[in-house]
This record gives C-alpha cells, structure tokens and sequence, in this order.
C-alpha cells in the first residue's frame, strides 16, 4: 500500500519534502526495493511542482536512500547503501527513536577512536585546554542528578578533550557523530544513578590528562566508553552479538597509572 504523504505549503520545499520521505524511510515506512509514486502522483500529494520533487529526489538519492531508473521508477535502497555517516541521515534516525543495533555501532566507533583522543590529549593539550576539560568535568559533577543539562555537558567535556587532542580529521568525526551520541546519551539516561556511576571516570580521565599521562588518559577514557556501552544495552533490553566488552575484561584493569607524558613507552 502506498504511504500517504501529508501536504507541504511552507517555504524551503525542496528540504521539507527530503525530511519528509527520508523520515518515512527510517520510521520503515518503505521496506528495501519498496517503489515510491510516480513523479505526477508525489508533486500532487505533497503539493510541490515535479521540478522541486526531482531536486528532492536527488538530493535522497546522494544520500543513498533511493535510486531511480528508468523502466522501475523511483524504489528505497538497502541500509547497507545508505550514507550513514550524512549530518542530515544521522539526525532523521535520531528523530525517529533509538535503533538498538545502530547505537551499539556508535559505541563501537567510540570505543575505537575515543580512548586514542584521550591519549594524544594528555601528550597535546595546553594549559588552557586543560583547565577547559576540567572545567567542563566539575561541570559534569554540578549536574549529575540532572537529565538534559548534564548531557550537554557530557558532551562539553568529550568535544574539549578532542580539541586538545589536535587532530582535524577526529575533530570532524565527533561533530558528524554530534546526533548519534547525543541519542546514546538520552538513552542511558533513563537509568537511574547511570551519570553519578560513570563521573569516577570522568574524573580520572580529566586528572590523567592534567598530569600528562597518556597510557592512564587512553585506559580511563576506554572503561568510561565500556560502561556507557553497558548502560546502553541495560537501558534497551538489548542482547547483541559484540564482543563482550565488561569493565573486568579491559587490558590495563587495576594496574598503577603511567608515569607522567611516558607516551606508552
């Protein structure tokens, strides 16, 4: 059965008719090979003339949701074709609610570059950056019982410590990943006492950085991204198929910090 478009009267109308068929997609609406109506059909139910439609449909089909040719007509591309890294891609998944397997992907990609920031930015950061990440880490310890404004700080304190690291291509990363983290976190806030558990962590990572220990900065950062990745899975109900990623299983648990800027050697 054909999804019924609701009619767009407002300005920008190319972009509104983007969000909307790219939202119908995530919610999945469409199923993989599912055709969209005709050119004719869609303009008269989103009430936009063909040439805004097609400038629409382009712009969709650079995001690799859909793909037109000529004898099948306009038809929804498979996840695995989908520019998921896409600003615009990321936050309409974000707006649509939490994909378990999609945030477990975040955590993963987290778990690869993040504790790595935290050790180019216990080698790189300056005096001032230092005091901006532990001031954004006591900012973190005010706001602990609460939800949303201790997200925004969270995610101060994660945005600080890539700016110390000094790395353009991570810098770009985070802000892509800006919607997917920020859902990962409004997910583990639900549970109750998630944010004070994790502000140890928090805590070691800022005094690591300070004193220029980089092996110490790159192991709290990686536990402190194992135990949101639990929250994260407590929080959903979620069992995946990951690798088990328990605090007890961390290379480097119990053992005494590194010595200042030793650099892993």
């Amino acid at each position: 059965m054909a999804r019924t478009f609701r009619s767009l009267r407002r300005q920008n109308l190319s972009a509104q008719v983007v969000r909307e068929i790219g939202l119908s997609i995530m919610r999945k609406e469409f199923q993989p090979g599912d055709a969209l109506l005709s050119e004719p059909e869609l303009s008269q139910q989103l009430n936009v003339s063909r040439p805004v439609l097609r400038e629409a449909l382009k712009v969709l089909a650079e995001k690799g949701l859909i793909e037109s040719r000529p004898r099948t007509g306009t038809r929804v591309r498979p996840r695995t074709d989908w520019n998921l890294l896409d600003p615009e891609v990321l936050t309409w998944q974000y707006e649509v609610g939490p994909d378990p397997a999609f945030l477990e992907a975040v955590c993963e990609v987290r778990l690869m570059f993040e504790p790595m920031t935290a050790r180019l930015a216990a080698s790189r950061a300056t005096a001032e950056e230092i005091e901006t990440i532990e001031r954004a880490c006591g900012r973190l310890e005010e706001l602990v019982e609460e939800a949303e404004p201790y997200i925004e700080a969270d995610l101060a304190f994660h945005s600080a410590i890539c700016a110390a690291a000094h790395n353009e291509l991570l810098q770009r990363i985070v802000a892509t990943l800006a919607a997917p983290l920020r859902a990962s976190r409004l997910v583990t806030a639900r549970l109750p006492g998630a944010n004070r558990r994790t502000m140890p962590l928090h805590r070691r990572v800022a005094e690591a950085i300070r004193q220029g220990q980089e092996l110490a900065a790159e192991e709290a950062m990686r536990q402190l991204i194992v135990l949101t990745t639990e929250d994260v899975h407590r929080a959903l109900g979620y069992s995946g198929t990951g690798p088990n990623l328990s605090l007890s299983t961390c290379p480097g648990q119990g053992k005494a910090p590194a010595t200042a800027r030793e650099g892993g050697e």
